[in-house]
């Protein structure tokens, strides 16, 4: 009988090994800097442009300015002169997987600020700064030694862009490039069995050429967003990064005063990581416009590109007295459905020589519940220049 006992518990210490080493093996290993990674995307992403922001933000088959161009550089259209301030709104929310007062916010409500216009003759031109991605973790903290001791930090990630565009007309056709001058930003990078608070910023070049076909009230837009490997060198950790390849077409229809847009887009998250599942997200959009006001409404499904475990990276040489410290601390986290289901609305008035939008974004899928709020105001600079450019001028 004691043999046998025996028997069953070597048997279950092997199975409890075998079932650890295949957990461990399951665990996701950051293939980049831990909050760039694609499933925090349910929150760090900011969706730049508060007109697409109330239409689903639907946006590659819309004519427009600069806040256009930076989705899709072929939409560029309109020669006049022109200013544009976008600011964007994000309320905090629960942090992935410590719910307990964890939570992801975005303090610096700024979205973007740029100018277009004519270059030459048919040439259009575009500038401007915005911030596609942003995130702070408030706050990460540890419990050493048994509660003896604790480490807090306050992660951050901003993606900081400048981005410049040229458009041309060549009969129905537009064509566009985009050059998207990125700068990862990150502050308090998590290495695990360390005490060094880590910031680091890496620059990469983004380049995105567009198309926009136009025939009669029918309008078609691709653009596509180039892959980028990268180095990113986090002091401790040395990330080859891929960048994936972004591919997004759209389609809208005019009939009379009312606009119906639809879209896809799809990234090959996978190129990243084999872990993670290529994204396709489907749009829908609608606007109706009366007088000077333009109403929209929109519709946003975003799949998630993960679900499971995950470990932080660590620190390989490690000596004992710091061993001694992260004993017994959990290394690891788990990552929920990160789907998405957003509604949108939003409107933009129009006065003499300018524009006012509003746009708002509300996850109903209630797995990540995400807002999302963006304010934009517009001028031609043109009428700037003159008297009398409000409407309650006289």
């Amino acid at each position: 009988m004691f043999k046998n006992t025996h028997k069953l518990l070597l048997l279950l210490m092997l199975t409890l090994i075998a079932f650890s080493i295949h957990a461990q093996q399951d665990s996701l290993n950051f293939p980049a800097p831990q909050y760039m990674l694609p499933f925090y995307d349910h929150f760090s992403e900011n969706h730049l442009n508060a007109e697409a922001m109330g239409r689903g933000f639907t946006v590659m088959a819309y004519p427009g300015r600069v806040e256009n161009a930076v989705n899709n550089p072929a939409t560029l259209s309109a020669a006049k002169s022109y200013v544009y301030m976008e600011v964007t709104i994000k309320p905090p929310i629960d942090e992935i997987n410590q719910p307990d007062s964890m939570l992801f916010s975005s303090p610096i409500p700024f979205g973007m600020f740029g100018f277009s216009g004519k270059l030459y003759e048919k040439l259009l031109g575009a500038i401007s700064y915005n911030v596609p991605k942003s995130l702070y973790y408030d706050n990460f903290s540890v419990d050493l030694m048994q509660g003896a001791d604790v480490v807090t930090r306050y992660p951050s990630y901003h993606l900081h862009q400048i981005t410049g565009t040229l458009a041309y007309p060549i009969r129905n056709f537009r064509l566009g490039l985009n050059l998207h001058n990125q700068f990862h930003s990150f502050n308090d990078i998590i290495v695990f069995q360390t005490f060094d608070r880590i910031d680091k910023t890496f620059y990469v070049l983004r380049i995105q050429p567009g198309i926009l076909y136009q025939w009669n009230d029918l309008n078609l837009g691709l653009a596509v967003t180039l892959p980028v490997k990268t180095e990113m060198d986090v002091k401790y950790l040395n990330y080859d990064v891929t960048l994936p390849l972004k591919i997004s077409g759209g389609a809208s229809y005019q009939y009379t005063n009312n606009r119906f847009l639809a879209e896809a887009e799809w990234e090959q998250f996978s190129e990243m990581s084999s872990a993670f599942d290529d994204r396709l997200t489907l749009r829908l959009g609608y606007e109706k416009r009366i007088r000077d006001v333009i109403y929209r409404a929109g519709l946003t499904s975003v799949p998630a590109v993960y679900k499971g475990a995950y470990r932080l990276p660590v620190l390989e040489t490690t000596n004992p007295e710091q061993l001694r410290w992260w004993q017994n601390v959990p290394r690891g986290g788990y990552i929920g459905d990160t789907s998405q289901l957003y509604l949108t609305a939003g409107f933009t008035y129009n006065f003499k020589g300018g524009r006012l939008t509003l746009g708002l974004m509300q996850d109903v899928l209630g797995k990540v519940p995400t807002t999302q709020f963006a304010m934009a105001l517009g001028f031609d600079l043109e009428t700037l220049k003159g008297r009398k450019f409000l409407i309650f001028d006289k």
